[in-house]
């Protein structure tokens, strides 16, 4: 097994919201707090509303549509992280997708559309066709993926199960997982089990490219300094969020909501990082500082981590 390649990556202009996406979330961030209302169920086990169910008591969440129907509409005040925050992404996944342009890929997990759509800008770049399969424990990140795959004629199939615990899954069948800050939404108890899944659902060779934050817990301070940078930038220009014709006032709601549930299980050190992927051939670059959510700045770890041909 090769040893982990650890570089630092001191970010330029990485974390900027392009116009383009822009506009296409001014398009579908409404739909997604339409869906989201239907969508988001009740979960015995996972899901982003788990941390709340133990640590609000009464005032926890019953889904998570708090979490989903809020999501684009901070996309566009830039305050949560996405796949375009970190450009490694086209350029590691097309360099995959060279190999084998016909890959069997798997989004494992996704929080709307931007895993979708940066595996696509990656398609292009490689001038690839691949499969793409995408899984998450909740239906409204995969009406957001169905959306924009009708939108760009991409042929995907959605599947709504906990990736886990899934016996459905097929093992031993990805060239290539891709997933944004998947690990740090999982519980500690719950990082290793994924790593585990995910050597297990790759072909030998398979690779795994993922980002992890690395920090501390979000405080009761940094959720309320979270909603209130929220409130100021919707307050003072926008952002684009008037055009998407949700009242003001609704949208400051949903954003204190957010701010008082959302929870990254934050990464200890590089060494966890290790420790999760021993099975797996590691290289990531660690990116200081990263803007993270509540917790900001933080730093990021960017993961490729490919399982052993033999």
């Amino acid at each position: 097994m090769q040893a982990a390649e650890m570089q630092v990556l001191q970010p330029a202009e990485l974390y900027k919201i392009d116009n383009e996406t822009r506009d296409l979330l001014i398009e579908s961030a409404p739909f997604m707090l339409e869906w989201s209302r239907t969508k988001c169920k009740h979960k015995e086990v996972g899901g982003m509303e788990e941390w709340a169910k133990t640590h609000k008591g009464e005032q926890a969440p019953v889904a998570c549509d708090w979490y989903h129907g809020t999501w684009q509409f901070l996309r566009l005040l830039n305050m949560v992280a996405v796949p375009p925050w970190y450009e490694f992404y086209n350029e590691a996944l097309s360099g995959i997708l060279r190999k084998k342009p016909d890959a069997n890929v798997l989004i494992s997990a996704c929080a709307d559309y931007g895993m979708l759509a940066t595996l696509h800008q990656a398609i292009k770049t490689a001038g690839a066709n691949p499969t793409i399969q995408i899984y998450d424990i909740c239906a409204t990140p995969l009406a957001s993926c169905e959306w924009y795959a009708r939108r760009n004629g991409l042929k995907i199939q959605c599947f709504c199960d906990n990736i886990i615990t899934s016996p459905a899954m097929p093992l031993g069948a990805f060239d290539l997982i891709v997933t944004d800050e998947f690990l740090t939404v999982l519980k500690k108890e719950y990082k290793p089990q994924i790593t585990e899944r995910w050597f297990n659902l790759l072909a030998p060779g398979g690779s795994v490219v993922t980002t992890a934050m690395l920090g501390k817990v979000t405080t009761p301070e940094l959720r309320k300094g979270y909603a209130g940078r929220a409130r100021l930038l919707v307050e003072t220009n926008g952002t684009g969020l008037s055009a998407t014709s949700v009242p003001v006032k609704d949208l400051i709601a949903q954003f204190d909501t957010f701010a008082e549930v959302h929870t990254r299980h934050m990464l200890v050190d590089e060494q966890e990082i290790r420790g999760l992927f021993s099975k797996f051939e590691l290289k990531f670059l660690k990116v200081i500082p990263t803007p993270g959510e509540c917790v900001n700045p933080t730093n990021s770890l960017q993961i490729v981590a490919t399982r052993p041909a033999k």
